[in-house]
């Protein structure tokens, strides 16, 4: 069914309807997002100044006109082109930081596994040598006091069994009772 002359033109009026509307929509969103950046009175000034500079001196006026006319689009063109060289060099940047960083991490790792190791084998063994000395010192005797007179030196009695005789040993608890 072919549809009449009437809903093809109410279709037509629906959508300038619309497009008026999204229009009327843009036009205020950009008008409140320029009164945020610059006062409306601020604006105001700027368009007086320019309309009086433009009737006081036209054909000034029209040259520095044309001359923004025609270099705007250049000018916009350079600096979107710097700025695109600008983030991908810093993208790129960032990108090659993180790749040798992970290349340099495949040494680092195993390294840091190698030293750890070593550390934590001499921290065990001193650790040990220090409980062992210890243990040492509190079994070993830590004074020889003899009570009889022999014809060894003085703190020396030695049976002939090779047994020490008359010793007395002095067991500390505490190494801080040494001091």
């Amino acid at each position: 069914m072919a549809p009449t002359k009437n809903s093809s033109d109410s279709k037509a009026e629906d959508a300038r309807q619309t497009a008026a509307s999204l229009l009327s929509s843009a036009s205020s969103y950009a008008h409140r997002s320029l009164d945020s950046l610059i006062s409306p009175s601020t604006r105001q000034r700027a368009y007086d100044t320019t309309a009086s500079f433009a009737s006081d001196q036209p054909i000034l006026f029209s040259f520095i006109a044309f001359q923004v006319l025609f270099s705007l689009l250049p000018i916009l063109l350079f600096i979107s082109f710097a700025l695109s060289t600008f983030f991908l060099t810093l993208c790129a940047a960032v990108i090659f930081t993180l790749f040798w960083t992970g290349v340099a991490s495949l040494f680092l790792i195993p390294t840091l596994f190698i030293t750890s190791a070593l550390a934590v084998l001499c921290w065990g063994s001193s650790v040990g040598s220090f409980v062992v000395a210890r243990w040492l010192y509190h079994h070993a005797p830590a004074g020889v006091f003899p009570h009889s007179s022999g014809t060894s030196s003085p703190g020396t009695d030695v049976t002939s069994d090779g047994a020490w005789k008359d010793v007395q040993v002095k067991q500390f608890d505490d190494v801080k009772s040494l001091e």
